[in-house]
């Protein structure tokens, strides 16, 4: 039997998975369009009401996507601060009980969200009067470290501390060795951390139903809500436009950093 009638089977299994997970996001995209009230498909019309009904002031999705990038960029700027100085005190230096240290970095992915919400909210209440923007901020700050840390360790672990030295002798400072040769060397970690924990941040519901306020509300916790009270192809149109931000995304990971980075 030849190879290529052996792999035969195995790709048209591929096919049929890959089919079987599109198809659902196909029938959104396509049920976004009916102008009907209810989803129907294949829909009995073609109509752009629904994507203008995102916009609308009554649905209030617009203000909770600019609370979500708020958080989701101020987060992760500062941890990319926290994260990138984190892997290096782990990766640079020989200790005693570093192993421990980046597993206290990382601790937080093993922590459910809901348990670690129900802990900051009792703090919270202890001391009062905490804003709902930092309420909601420190939770994904904690919560998002470990993707940026993670990434980036895995780059400083075959990086050649050698380089330093050599720019070193040749005059280099320290500042600008650190901003010459190690971040740009590093910068594929950071990236592929910074990106996945921006959109682990921007998709957090847990944490941030518990900790939002009626003043600050994210937009997953505004879909949420929204779909308590209806049920209409609005959010099929609101889930169209965040597959095609996570189409375009994926085409910046890949033109930038690589997705095999990812899978590193």
């Amino acid at each position: 039997m030849r190879e290529k009638d052996v792999n035969l089977p195995c790709r048209i299994f591929a096919i049929l998975v890959m089919l079987f997970l599109l198809a659902p996001l196909v029938v959104i995209v396509i049920a976004s369009f009916t102008p009907t009230a209810l989803i129907t498909f294949p829909p009995q019309g073609f109509s752009l009401k629904w994507y203008a009904n995102i916009f609308g002031s009554s649905t209030h999705f617009m203000d909770g996507l600019v609370n979500s990038l708020k958080i989701g960029i101020l987060a992760t700027a500062a941890d990319i601060l926290l994260g990138v100085t984190a892997a290096l005190s782990v990766c640079r230096y020989s200790f005693k009980g570093k192993d421990a240290l980046l597993n206290y970095y990382t601790s937080p992915m093993y922590v459910p969200s809901v348990a670690f919400a129900f802990v900051l909210l009792q703090v919270y209440s202890q001391i009062g009067g905490v804003p709902g923007m930092l309420r909601i901020f420190i939770g994904h700050l904690i919560i998002i470290l470990p993707y940026i840390v993670r990434n980036t360790v895995s780059v400083l672990h075959v990086f050649n501390w050698t380089l330093e030295d050599a720019a070193t002798s040749m005059g280099a400072t320290p500042i600008q060795v650190f901003f010459k040769i190690t971040i740009p060397l590093a910068r594929p970690g950071i990236m592929a951390g910074a990106l996945l924990a921006f959109l682990y941040s921007f998709d957090e519901v847990a944490l941030s139903s518990l900790l939002s306020t009626p003043r600050f509300i994210t937009l997953p916790i505004r879909i949420m809500n929204y779909m308590e009270l209806t049920f209409d192809p609005t959010l099929a149109a609101i889930s169209t436009l965040l597959i095609l931000a996570s189409l375009v995304l994926i085409v910046l990971m890949e033109k930038f950093v690589g997705l095999d980075m990812f899978v590193k």
